[in-house]
């Protein structure tokens, strides 16, 4: 049996039956083909027709996309859907509260097909200068890029469904600042140690531990006794506390309590603490399910915790520092006592040795001096002690 005029299907010299499709054309309008092979003719036909069926689906359905007045809140409302179970809940949380406040009051009524590179630029530049929604302001470089990472995800969900889309990533992105966040000194940290070890209460034991272990503020507030082990002298952190929207359906607050896993899958770790804080902490330990901070079953919510705490700070006759500025603290004076990057970074829960670096290491100016003098040692006017002019 011959193939018919048109098919372009053919009985090649080796037996074998060949079927050739237009795919496409090179940039000089020669055509391009892919071949399907059968041992007979009946056989590589069925497989081009069945081909030429799923690449004419996958058309028609292209044009009928692209035909609908789709809106950019329905691809985002769509995304959130399919997210909703592939996420934590405290992620899922935040990424509604970014498109609901943010993204769709400006951008969910315009269709697909309008929004392009330059709408999302000027509109994430906006959020960064204006986008708080108090008036006061602009947005941090952190939630932008929350932002705009949010965007970018939607809309390559549109274009994985085949629908109209012309942006790319190639789109405005803030230039990330580190804040400046303070870091007690040597004598700053000595007056709030005094205070602490006086007469430690729960909340004191666990600004000891902070202190000495680089917790985060949700971590701590989620420790239990039943995290420490004082035979081996670790404790383990393997859970965080935070507040996030409440989205369950008729929900009576906005908002809701989450105790979930910490934030990265290194933030889940075990911390050695210092032998003269277990053989502290030990004398108050109580039963595993009581909370480090409040010695009761019941925990204390960050917020609690931190006007808490401040109120220790003025008992210490010291400026306002940040609950966070505990954890700075702890990771500086460990780098000051020549600790390891690398040990560092997994005790503080970092993804890799460069988050310690950049964002918690504050060596201070005695640390930096006693550094530049270790120059003198390979110099010819260090090792000649300064007898020999150069």
């Amino acid at each position: 049996m011959m193939g018919r005029r048109g098919e372009n299907i053919r009985k090649r010299k080796d037996g074998r039956w060949e079927a050739r499709i237009l795919c496409s054309y090179n940039s000089d309008g020669k055509a391009k083909y892919h071949s399907l092979y059968g041992k007979s003719y009946l056989e590589v036909k069925e497989k081009r027709n069945k081909l030429l069926g799923n690449q004419m689906a996958v058309y028609e359905k292209s044009i009928y996309k692209s035909n609908q007045k789709v809106t950019f809140g329905c691809i985002m409302t769509e995304w959130l859907d399919i997210r909703k179970d592939s996420v934590k809940e405290s992620t899922y949380a935040h990424y509604v509260n970014l498109v609901e406040k943010h993204i769709l009051p400006e951008l969910g009524e315009l269709y697909l097909s309008a929004v392009t590179s330059g709408i999302i630029d000027t509109f994430l530049r906006n959020k960064l200068h204006s986008g708080r929604l108090d008036g006061k302001g602009g947005l941090s470089p952190k939630t932008v890029a929350d932002i705009r990472s949010i965007l970018l995800l939607g809309l390559e969900y549109a274009k994985q469904q085949q629908y109209p889309c012309i942006v790319n990533n190639k789109v405005f992105y803030p230039k990330s600042q580190q804040p400046n966040i303070k870091v007690l000194t040597r004598e700053e940290q000595v007056k709030l140690e005094k205070v602490l070890f006086q007469h430690p209460e729960p909340l004191e034991l666990g600004i000891i531990t902070t202190l000495y272990g680089g917790l985060r503020i949700g971590e701590i507030c989620a420790l239990q006794w039943k995290d420490f082990d004082f035979e081996s002298g670790i404790v383990s952190i393997n859970k965080t506390i935070i507040r996030i929207q409440d989205l369950s359906p008729g929900a009576s607050r906005k908002t809701k309590i989450l105790i979930d896993c910490p934030k990265t899958e290194q933030s889940n770790r075990i911390i050695p603490l210092p032998t003269f804080i277990f053989n502290f902490l030990k004398k108050y330990q109580m039963g595993p399910e009581i909370y480090v901070l409040t010695g009761t079953k019941t925990y204390l919510e960050p917020r609690v915790c931190l006007e808490k705490y401040k109120k220790i700070l003025v008992k210490a006759d010291l400026p306002s520092f940040s609950f966070h500025a505990l954890r700075h603290t702890f990771a500086t004076r460990c780098v000051e006592s020549g600790f390891d990057t690398k040990s560092l970074s997994e005790i503080l829960g970092h993804a890799n040795v460069n988050t310690t670096l950049q964002r918690y290491v504050h060596p201070s100016i005695e640390l930096k001096k006693e550094q530049m003098e270790r120059l003198e040692q390979i110099t010819i006017r260090g090792q000649n002690n300064g007898h020999k002019n150069i």
